[in-house]
């Protein structure tokens, strides 16, 4: 799964949970301000445990701290959010290249992932279906036995969570989620990279696309072999 940082408090926890629900789920924007006692009313809880979870969203990248400012959800230029997808995009395809084919249980364990996407985003939970969306696309990277390239691939799916939503917007349509990744599970069955590869690089090709202003990227259709 998605590795992030566990405070020791449950109360911390409990915060920390809720602020970066709000940013999967794109309810705090790139560049907007997290108020400390808006959090603390909204948790139930002192300012405290608030500014112990803001710093740990600050290590992982979620969160920016301006001296006398406060903390505010990343925000990328155009620029860096090209290279951000652009690393995504060269590191995917290597992943995808490399990757070892599942079994009947792996491809088994993925169709329940992708139910609880649909089942999450038709009960409104924008939160838990990113989430969700995350971890069905990283297990499928972590079919790849080359672990340093799995590593960077999971910290830059980290960086770009607060844009993941733009990206990839299971809400739009809920009903249906589960047979858009099925097209992905059949890829696998299939053992079809270049399917796979298509079908995997979408949102990530999406977000290079938003960083140009737009310019048409072209899907890739084959992976490299050399």
């Amino acid at each position: 799964m998605v590795t992030f940082a566990r405070p020791a408090s449950r109360t911390t926890a409990k915060v920390l949970d809720s602020v970066r629900a709000a940013i999967l789920s794109g309810e705090l924007a790139p560049g907007e301000q997290v108020r400390q006692q808006v959090w603390a009313e909204r948790c139930g809880v002192s300012r405290p445990p608030v500014r112990e979870a803001l710093e740990i969203l600050s290590n992982e990248g979620l969160l920016v701290h301006g001296l006398n400012q406060g903390y505010f959800v990343t925000k990328f230029s155009t620029d860096e959010m090209d290279q951000l997808y652009t690393m995504r995009h060269l590191l995917e395809l290597e992943a995808i290249r490399t990757l070892v084919w599942p079994e009947a249980d792996t491809l088994a364990d993925l169709r329940r992932r992708a139910h609880e996407i649909e089942s999450a985003a038709d009960a409104g939970r924008p939160d838990f279906a990113m989430q969700a969306v995350a971890e069905f696309f990283l297990e499928i990277y972590r079919l790849c036995p080359r672990k340093l390239i799995v590593a960077e691939i999971e910290r830059l799916w980290i960086r770009t969570a607060a844009y993941r939503a733009l990206n990839y917007d299971v809400m739009a349509a809920p009903r249906g989620v589960d047979l858009r990744f099925q097209e992905v599970i059949d890829a696998l069955g299939a053992q079809d990279r270049d399917a796979l590869a298509e079908l995997l690089q979408r949102p990530t090709l999406r977000g290079m696309r938003r960083a140009r202003g737009g310019a048409e990227e072209p899907v890739a259709r084959s992976v490299p072999t050399a």
